[in-house]
């Protein structure tokens, strides 16, 4: 752990999306494991990144110590590596902290209006992410030959298909 000297710091960062969607990141920190995020495409997976990693930092009175880039990639070969690199005190002010900690050597708060994204807006987002990821999987399952899709023309109604299972009682089904 290093005392902190300055108001930036930078993290190698893994940008992974083998577990998700292609395109869907999740961002992690080997050197700070509770920062965790996720992003639709490299730019929001980085900001989201930042966020998080912001966030986990900006009032930690020791830092972890940042490990070698070449040396997370050399880790994580099918991922994105990168350096995130933070500013601890406009996270600090985001989250409008009254009185400094140790990493800000300011001596008065400022009022900062959030950049959080609206209620309509997540779910709006939501709702994105949900018929990208449908139709992401509905093209995998096609793709692996476990089905077709079939124009609803062709669709047979329960009336034309004859269930063998309707003349029979409760008890000619379960004796």
């Amino acid at each position: 752990m290093l005392m902190v000297q300055t108001h930036y710091v930078a993290y190698p960062a893994i940008l992974d999306d083998r577990e998700n969607v292609p395109g869907t990141y999740t961002v992690t920190f080997p050197n700070v494991p509770g920062a965790i995020s996720e992003g639709i495409g490299i730019t929001d997976a980085l900001a989201t990144g930042a966020e998080a990693l912001a966030l986990m930092l900006y009032d930690e009175k020791e830092l972890p110590t940042a490990s070698f880039l070449s040396d997370v990639q050399a880790d994580n070969p099918e991922a994105i590596v990168s350096y995130i690199m933070v500013d601890l005190v406009a996270a600090a002010k985001k989250v409008q902290l009254v009185e400094p900690t140790s990493i800000i050597n300011s001596n008065k708060a400022e009022t900062v209006i959030p950049t959080t994204p609206t209620y309509e807006e997540l779910v709006k987002r939501n709702r994105e992410f949900e018929e990208k990821l449908f139709y992401s999987q509905l093209n995998n399952k096609i793709k692996e030959g476990s089905g077709e899709l079939i124009p609803s023309e062709k669709v047979i109604e329960s009336d034309q298909v004859h269930n063998p299972f309707t003349s029979l009682s409760d008890k000619d089904l379960f004796d």
